[in-house]
């Protein structure tokens, strides 16, 4: 081999080796690129699953916050008119005014339902209680009702059912004593009518009237009818909503 062809040779080596460096070279810039835009990546993904994780937590935290700050309103049903079974797993109250013209509809049309789907099947307990908004005309009515319950209080719903059959305008002085002492007669026949008069004559159940109507306000009633479903107050016309509720407090 001639000195021109082993230096030709060299060079060709070398050449070579410089190559096979530089694509080495090429090689580890490529991994670390790679790997470089992999944790890029994994970074990025975790971020957006913390982040989503995060969104979750705080979310469920609203809502269950709503859940624990949902107004529930505490009752005294001590000494209320109930109907069904004492031991129903769930309580309703609804708090009525005999001259509320939407009481009576309550009683009319939501009622026959209630009492159908739920107390007849000892799965709610239903109490009245008295929230006497139009005067005096109400407080009277009021003191009817509580000295028919004081007597008799299975006699009560039947009276309390009449009392809203017989009601007369809102803005007519319709409830008289007459007009209660009839009904009385009519729906409780078994009634002491002799107490029933005196007690209406003085105003006996007068304190049980104005106790209903402090029950109300401390609560936060507006106006009447006023529904609550073991203290969660719902719309009393929104049978749809009343019967979930129902179920929901009975864990159906």
């Amino acid at each position: 081999m001639t000195k021109n062809q082993e230096k030709k040779l060299k060079e060709q080596r070398k050449r070579e080796r410089e190559n096979e460096k530089q694509k080495r070279k090429q090689r580890k810039i490529i991994v670390i690129s790679t790997v470089i835009v992999v944790l890029l990546v994994v970074g990025i993904v975790a971020t957006a699953f913390q982040n989503l994780n995060k969104n979750k937590v705080a979310e469920n935290q609203t809502q269950n916050a709503g859940k624990q700050t949902e107004t529930r309103a505490t009752i005294d049903y001590s000494g209320q008119p109930m109907m069904g079974q004492a031991n129903a797993p769930v309580t309703i109250a609804e708090f009525g005014d005999y001259k509320c013209i939407y009481c009576k509809k309550f009683e009319e049309t939501i009622f026959p339902k209630l009492k159908k789907e739920f107390i007849d099947k000892g799965k709610v307990k239903f109490y009245f209680i008295n929230d006497t908004i139009f005067g005096e005309n109400s407080q009277l009515a009021a003191d009817a009702s509580e000295a028919v319950y004081h007597q008799n209080p299975k006699g009560f719903w039947a009276f309390h059912k009449k009392l809203y059959e017989s009601q007369g305008p809102e803005n007519k002085n319709w409830v008289t004593k007459g007009l209660l002492t009839n009904i009385a007669k009519e729906t409780v026949p078994s009634l002491n009518m002799n107490k029933f008069t005196d007690a209406l004559n003085n105003r006996s159940y007068q304190d049980d009237v104005v106790k209903d109507y402090n029950i109300a306000q401390n609560i936060g009633v507006k106006g009447t009818p006023a529904l609550f479903i073991d203290g969660q107050q719902v719309d009393p016309f929104n049978y749809q909503d009343i019967k979930e509720t129902i179920r929901e407090a009975a864990n159906e």
